[in-house]
């Protein structure tokens, strides 16, 4: 039987030698493509007698019609980053090719109020209008560095019928995305 102390060093031992020698093998990473929401879309704090509408642009400029601002309210375009991580393999030159698409997003019916979202906007040059369903083309050329990404601003249109009452109305934006190229 092995004293304690003698266990110990024994259990202790091929640790410290590997974290000396650097030779823990590395735990492999596989390659992941990730699109993530950085920014909501923000209409801000407005009222609405009936019915009205008010648009934000990928810039964040505001116009409506029918709706009267309760307040300086946060207003902004929405912005959405795609990334695509290569993991830990290698650093060669990759040229990507990326779709997007913004699926419809549901209606809101809460506290009286209808609300709907439409009329996306962004920054992208290759896609200012985009309607749900909308295939939407990224591409990230060069790519040498293990994570490659681009960021966009979106904005939208929302259009509000009131009944009765009132409510902070939120509604995401789904967005699918595929990588459909790596050259």
């Amino acid at each position: 039987m092995l004293h304690p102390m003698k266990r110990v060093a024994r259990l202790l031992l091929p640790a410290l030698l590997a974290a000396l020698t650097g030779s823990v093998p590395a735990r492999a990473v596989d390659p992941q493509l990730l699109v993530t929401n950085d920014r909501e879309l923000r209409f801000g704090a407005f009222a609405v007698f009936g019915s009205g509408y008010r648009i934000i642009s990928p810039t964040g400029a505001v116009q409506g019609s029918g709706v009267f601002a309760t307040g300086s309210g946060d207003t902004g375009a929405a912005r959405f980053t795609v990334a695509y991580d290569r993991g830990n393999n290698g650093r060669a030159r990759l040229d990507l090719v990326i779709q997007l698409v913004f699926a419809p997003p549901p209606s809101v019916n809460i506290g009286g109020i209808t609300a709907r979202l439409s009329d996306y906007r962004s920054d992208l040059p290759q896609a200012p209008v985009i309607r749900p369903g909308q295939v939407v083309e990224i591409r990230l050329p060069d790519c040498r560095q293990r994570v490659c990404q681009t960021s966009f601003n979106m904005g939208g249109r929302i259009d509000v019928d009131r009944s009765f009452g009132g409510a902070a109305v939120a509604i995401p934006i789904p967005v699918d995305a595929v990588l459909v190229a790596v050259r």
